[in-house]
């Protein structure tokens, strides 16, 4: 046979004798009988010791015996040409410069350091990668790692309040306010503060003469006090604890509530007859009106909803009220009864709007999308609730008012149930779902804060207000205040729940209204 190096040549002495194979593997030397010739070692090894290109004399690789141990120095390199088939690679360190292979694909990899400057892979196939990895992670690093570029999916439920209300987005809203509404208690408190009581007082000087009805939180941090019998539009400051007014409304302009429109202006809710709606620019302090009249109580609170229209909830009027802020248009639909007497609305995270019932003996239901407005349940009716809160769980509460009893509804089953909580009537008016979970009821005739949990379904209260009409309506602020709108107070209230909101919390149509 003739070759280059390492050929393989016949031995022309000694034919009778086996030909004995020298190989030499570390420092090892094997010496082999059988075969046709001596092989001659000629090619240099891992190690660098000259041997013989051993595959060119089989036809399938010889495999590593088990826990064979590999020496070598710290100038050698571990090279192969063709194709390397390890079934388990246990090893505590692999250093090296470069790795580069066109495919690997690794089943199991257990190794305490993997060093490498530069490891170039096309293809990639792996179950688990990582030291330490878990079968709940497909790639595990435990330490530092430099990644150029990366792609993170989007946490979908922290989209909760950019999402439009409707019903694919229904449960995702829902996680969000779950998510966002968390399970701490005036009570309790982290290991490096101590438990502060909730606890409620009063600032400025006010009108009185129900001066105001309703607030709505600005995004500059600022609370609008809707006016009422008030000639001007009053502002309460959270950062200097201070109340002002501003801009001229006439007096006795009977506005019932607010919502903060998309493009920056607040609307007011008109209640009392001779009114037209308001629109008022908290940057320029320009009040301006739209509109036709109307007449006594024609509506009692509004909802921004979805596609950008205000929804007036009527109160004596047949009517439910449309306002487009785009064209500053206003158009109705009919309800099915001449007296609908409901006070407040709920927008509800698949797009509806749910009427709170005062006198009305059943529940409202508006749905923006279709323009249909229907009813269900049967409630007390008289004077019954007087505001609604959206729940963490997706059920609207009712407010009591004359009422003994908290009303809770499900939009999903069209179910109302009733908790008992007081044995005289306190007279709140509208509530507020705090940061911690509970609904606050604002009082207003009653010397008493209202606090239900809607997870207990207990209630308790915290004193200290006036009494009288005092209060009408409250605002949730991003630090965890609560401001009470008031009516004939002369000043403004303030609940300290200890717990700080969001600001897309706070600001939410879900909440940001009267």
């Amino acid at each position: 046979m003739r070759g280059g190096v390492g050929a393989l040549r016949a031995p022309t002495e000694h034919p009778r004798k086996p030909p004995i194979l020298l190989v030499k593997i570390g420092y090892r030397v094997i010496s082999m009988r059988g075969g046709v010739g001596t092989h001659h070692l000629q090619r240099r090894g891992v190690w660098g010791h000259k041997v013989s290109p051993l595959g060119s004399l089989m036809s399938t690789p010889i495999p590593v015996p088990a826990n064979h141990v590999l020496t070598t120095d710290a100038n050698s390199a571990f090279r192969w040409t063709n194709a390397l088939t390890v079934s388990t690679v246990n090893y505590s360190s692999i250093v090296g410069s470069t790795i580069s292979v066109s495919t690997l694909n690794v089943s199991s990899a257990t190794t305490s350091t993997l060093q490498t400057p530069l490891l170039q892979v096309s293809t990639l196939a792996t179950s688990t990668i990582g030291t330490g990895a878990t079968s709940a992670y497909a790639l595990d690093v435990r330490g530092a790692a430099y990644v150029s570029s990366i792609t993170a999916p989007i946490d979908q439920i922290d989209q909760g309040p950019y999402l439009l209300p409707s019903a694919a987005n229904s449960s995702m809203i829902t996680a969000w306010i779950q998510k966002t509404v968390n399970t701490v208690t005036a009570s309790s408190a982290s290991f490096w503060s101590a438990p502060t009581a909730a606890t409620f007082a009063t600032t400025g000087t006010t009108p009185g003469f129900t001066a105001f009805q309703g607030g709505v939180l600005l995004p500059d941090g600022r609370v609008l006090l809707v006016p009422f019998n008030a000639t001007s539009v009053g502002f309460f400051n959270p950062a200097t604890n201070t109340y002002t007014t501003a801009g001229t409304v006439g007096g006795s302009v009977g506005y019932s509530g607010g919502v903060l429109l998309p493009d920056g202006r607040v609307f007011f809710t008109p209640e009392k007859s001779n009114t037209a709606i308001g629109l008022f620019n908290p940057i320029t302090n320009a009040f301006t009106t739209t509109g036709p009249t109307f007449g006594t109580s024609s509506y009692a609170g509004a909802v921004l909803v979805p596609d950008g229209r205000v929804v007036m909830v009527p109160s004596i009027t047949s009517n439910i009220g449309l306002f487009n802020y785009l064209t500053n248009s206003f158009t109705t639909v009919a309800t099915s009864t001449v007296i609908a007497a409901y006070s407040g609305g709920v927008l509800v995270p698949d797009g509806r709007v749910v009427f709170v019932p005062r006198n009305a003996t059943s529940i409202g239901i508006f749905n923006p999308s279709t323009n249909e407005f229907t009813t269900t349940g049967t409630v007390p009716g008289t004077n019954a609730y007087n505001g609604g809160v959206l729940l963490p769980d997706g059920r609207v509460l009712f407010v009591p008012f004359r009422e003994t009893n908290v009303g809770l509804f499900n939009p999903t089953t069209n179910a109302f149930t009733t908790v008992a909580i007081i044995s005289s009537s306190y007279n709140y008016n509208r509530g507020v779902l705090l940061p911690d979970g509970r609904v606050l009821f604002v009082p207003h005739t009653g010397t008493s804060i209202g606090l239900f949990n809607p997870v207990t379904n207990t209630f308790t209260t915290v004193a200290g207000a006036p009494g009288g009409p005092a209060y009408s309506g409250g605002v949730l602020m991003p630090d965890g205040r609560v401001v009470f709108v008031p009516a004939d107070a002369t000043s403004i209230g303030l609940y300290l729940s200890n717990t700080p909101a969001p600001i897309e919390f706070c600001l939410h149509p879900f909440f940001n209204k009267m």
